[in-house]
Order: C-alpha cells, then sequence, then structure tokens
C-alpha cells in the first residue's frame, strides 16, 4: 500500500510543490500569504489527477465491485468543487491576505489532497 500511496499521491505531492517553487523562484515577490491560493489549486488540481491511477486499484475495484467508478467520480467532484472555490476565493479578493485567508485557502487544498488519501486508505484494506 505504502509504494502505491506514494507513487500515486507522493510524487505528484512532490512535483506540485517544486513547482510552487518554479513559480516563486519566477516571481518578483517573494511567496507570502496571498501565493497561498495558487499552491491549494495546485493541490486541488493534483489531487484529481491522482484519482485515475488510485481508482485503477484491483483491491478498490475488488472492494467497491461495480461502484468504483461512482465512487472515483465522486472523488473527483468533490476535488474539483474545492478547487473551484479556490479560483472563486482568489477571482474576488480585494484585501491583503493575513494569515487566516491564506490559511484557508491551504486549508482546502489541504482537504482535496485528504478526500483522495481517505478514497484510497478505506478502500485498499478492505477487499
Amino acid at each position: 500500500m505504502g509504494t502505491f500511496l506514494f507513487a500515486h499521491l507522493g510524487v505528484p505531492f512532490l512535483v506540485g510543490l517544486a513547482l510552487v517553487f518554479f513559480v516563486a523562484a519566477a516571481d518578483r515577490e517573494p511567496i507570502s500569504w496571498s501565493s497561498c491560493n495558487d499552491i491549494a489549486v495546485d493541490f486541488g488540481i493534483l489531487s484529481m489527477g491522482a484519482n485515475g491511477g488510485i481508482f485503477l486499484n484491483p483491491l478498490l475495484a475488488q472492494h467497491w465491485g461495480a461502484d468504483t467508478p461512482v465512487y472515483g467520480i465522486g472523488v473527483v467532484v468533490a476535488n474539483f468543487v474545492l478547487t473551484s472555490v479556490l479560483v472563486y476565493r482568489r477571482r474576488w479578493r480585494t484585501l491583503p491576505v493575513g494569515w487566516l485567508g491564506g490559511g484557508f485557502d491551504l486549508f482546502l487544498g489541504a482537504l482535496a489532497l485528504t478526500i483522495t488519501c481517505w478514497a484510497f486508505a478505506s478502500g485498499y484494506g478492505k477487499a
């Protein structure tokens, strides 16, 4: 389970983290609380992309049976909704972003990753 989880969640997470550093290195401004929204959106996109590989796992297919595609689509939609909320927040943000706003953005991005990890962990060992 650990190798599969690392391959489908850990590697995309590390690539996303590297992208954050690339963006930070290319930007004139240092990373701040307002950068958290971009990081959280990247986490949401990564969590959606990781679902394809996760729901191809034979143990999850055995555990959920014919409902596996429904759960997979449900997880993608949940991550899509969280990511769309982040994009909406960025679009209509007018005030300078403090730790509370940036922290909430990071929470939503981490929640998208958590939903994907939960779906994997909940079905992996119960087949």
